[in-house]
């Protein structure tokens, strides 16, 4: 995606918790066409009440329709304005392929002075100048299983992942557990490669839902996650996963409120 307006951003819609006065900005585009994606179902914030129902949607239904607005960077930050901001964080689809990720940053730091973390899949390094922690989606680390999923090479993720650790960045990892494809096995793969870099850096094990009309893949079972968990915790020291057991998500379920600035 090119951009003629100086200063254009991909940011297409602002969440907020007001409780811990923390912003969350979506960016559109990617790099990766990860075949589980969870825009196939929905690309606005999952902790909005109007979305709490998107891990039980049926992944047949249409995809979303494409953002039809951007944010400039003066619209950006008359936006957050009109909230104390004290946490940014950048996510999306793909927020590091943003032409202006390097500018909104330094803006929301001489702005907010806030901590900003970014969430990415790793293929490119943007400038982290004002990024405090990045937050990097490893996927996979066996090279054909991550060309199956995303239909690219994780040869760049890897490297990016021990660049940013050198960097002296917070660094974490995540992954989704997918059964049947990205299991147990793999888990571990991901796990020791984290620990080969430092075994204290913490890594987070999503548990899949159904997204996408075009696989078969099922949901993680409590049980599957809890093995997922102790696999990875025979090479890590923190390791969480999440998962969604309630039949149905309600606003008081959620530890913090999350409305829509934009």
């Amino acid at each position: 995606m090119q951009y003629l307006i100086p200063n254009q951003t991909t940011v297409y819609h602002i969440a907020y918790a007001p409780a811990i006065e923390k912003a969350y900005l979506f960016h559109w585009g990617c790099n990766l066409k990860c075949r589980g994606c969870l825009c196939h179902k929905e690309i606005n914030c999952m902790a909005l009440e109007e979305n709490l129902d998107v891990v039980l949607r049926d992944p047949r239904l249409p995809k979303p329709k494409d953002p039809s607005q951007y944010l400039d960077l003066e619209e950006l930050m008359t936006t957050l304005r009109k909230v104390p901001v004290k946490e940014a964080l950048f996510e999306g689809q793909e927020a590091s392929i943003d032409p202006a990720y390097g500018a909104i940053t330094e803006a929301l730091k001489a702005e907010f002075d806030c901590y900003i973390t970014l969430n990415t899949n790793g293929v490119k390094l943007p400038d982290l100048s004002h990024t405090d922690e990045v937050v990097m989606s490893l996927k996979a680390v066996t090279p054909k299983l991550y060309r199956d999923y995303t239909l690219h090479s994780n040869e760049r993720v890897l490297r990016h992942f021990v660049e940013v650790f050198r960097l002296g960045k917070k660094l974490r990892a995540e992954s989704v557990f997918i059964p049947g494809l990205i299991d147990l096995e793999e888990t571990e793969k991901i796990a020791a490669f984290i620990a080969a870099v430092d075994p204290n850096i913490p890594y987070r094990i999503d548990a899949y839902f159904e997204s996408g009309a075009d696989n078969s893949w099922r949901r993680a079972t409590p049980e599957e996650m809890a093995k997922a968990k102790a696999a990875a915790k025979k090479h890590l020291v923190n390791v969480t996963c999440t998962q969604q057991t309630a039949a149905k998500l309600e606003k008081k379920d959620l530890m913090y409120e999350v409305v829509r600035l934009y």
